[in-house]
């Protein structure tokens, strides 16, 4: 089914609140195997809904609306609805027992006005709410169905899993999205190096997008269920990762600095002369097992400062490891131009180079990203 969703209300034009509802809403009806091929937001005001719909009905097999369903004047969503599908309102006797049964138990007096919150468009299904006052509606016009929604995602999330979604589970197929994570690379070299893939995609899609200092791939694939949406996917994982595998380092909801800790096998102490601390604040709330022992900021009695960056490296290593009485010590520097990652383990040490301007090193957190990805592949190694 081809929707679209329709958020209602002028605090979301305004800025004051963000469109979760959208993003909940999109995420929900695509594993449902459903197409969201459009976004509205629409203000507080009944003739540019009504614009909106007229078109979208036209254009739609579903269309879902969020807000707009409560007792104030500005709440139009379902008397502009009704007004367009050419229906009365009328009132839902359970939905108006609930909300008399609230102010009673609440010893607050009922103004008239809550009574709208009852109204239902004729011959709609409607949507319990299990959690606020107003419910949702469904409404079937022909092959196309309209719902209406309220706006608070804590009564919106529950109403559709429960009420709506049964509605939209009759589709044969599945629509299933992985979501592969790098650091270190830009997005421009990603789409260079995945061209000829992205050129010729189809099932399943490949959408490089750059997020806060890291790029992420989502893969979609369309099939009969989940299990043959994987299987379309795992070929065009491989062959990604095969191409930028020094950059990945995980999947969907797999944060950095998580997977860094996870893999991660001797306890550890951080020398930081280059983040700030950025990466301590990124690393000690994955750090699940305990394993970073110690982290110093540099300070130059610490290392010989006439010394060359690599005996600076290897003494500030040292200095660490021993006074956190750890195996491992990670050092981090910065000169001319390049940072400077040590690995050190017992008296060996093994340096990475990373060119990283003056400008881009003020950005801690994407420069502590540069740092764990190759900490990351050291590990590997």
């Amino acid at each position: 089914m081809k929707i679209c969703i329709i958020g209602v209300g002028s605090e979301l034009l305004l800025g004051q609140i963000a469109n979760t509802n959208a993003q909940y809403l999109s995420r929900v009806l695509n594993e449902a195997g459903h197409d969201v091929l459009e976004h509205i937001v629409v203000g507080d005001n009944a003739q540019r809904l009504k614009s909106v719909l007229e078109r979208t009905l036209n254009a739609y097999e579903g269309i879902i609306l969020t807000g707009g369903l409560g007792p104030t004047k500005d709440d139009l969503t379902k008397q502009t609805v009704a007004e367009v599908l050419e229906k009365d309102l009328e009132i839902d006797t359970e939905a108006l027992d609930a909300i008399t049964s609230y102010f009673e138990a609440q010893r607050q007096v009922m103004t008239p006005n809550n009574r709208q919150q009852a109204l239902i468009i004729k011959g709609a299904q409607v949507l319990k709410n299990d959690v606020g006052m107003a419910p949702g509606m469904l409404v079937e016009k022909e092959q196309q169905k309209i719902v209406l929604l309220p706006g608070p995602p804590k009564e919106l999330q529950p109403m559709v899993n429960r009420y709506m979604m049964p509605y939209f589970n009759d589709t044969k197929n599945t629509i299933y999205s992985e979501v592969l994570r790098f650091a270190g690379i830009g997005e421009s070299r990603v789409e260079t190096e995945l061209m000829d893939l992205i050129t010729s995609q189809s099932n399943p899609t490949i959408a490089p997008l750059a997020g806060s200092h890291e790029v992420t791939i989502r893969l979609t694939a369309n099939d009969i269920n989940q299990q043959q949406c994987q299987a379309r996917i795992a070929p065009v994982k491989k062959e990604i990762i095969d191409r930028l595998g020094q950059f990945y380092y995980g999947s969907n909801e797999t944060t950095l600095a998580v997977r860094l800790m996870h893999k991660l096998e001797h306890a550890v102490a951080i020398y930081d002369g280059v983040t700030e601390g950025a990466l301590n604040v990124k690393l000690k709330p994955s750090d699940q097992r305990d394993l970073l022992k110690g982290y110093m900021l540099h300070q130059a009695q610490f290392v010989t400062s006439t010394a060359d960056i690599y005996t600076q490296l290897f003494e500030s290593a040292c200095f660490v490891q021993a006074l956190y009485d750890v195996q491992d010590a990670v050092s981090v520097l910065f000169e001319n131009g390049m940072v400077y990652i040590g690995f050190l383990t017992g008296n060996t040490i093994e340096v990475i180079e990373v060119v990283v301007s003056e400008q881009q090193l003020k950005l801690f957190e994407r420069t502590s990203n540069y740092i764990m990805i190759q900490w990351l592949n050291h590990i590997k190694k």
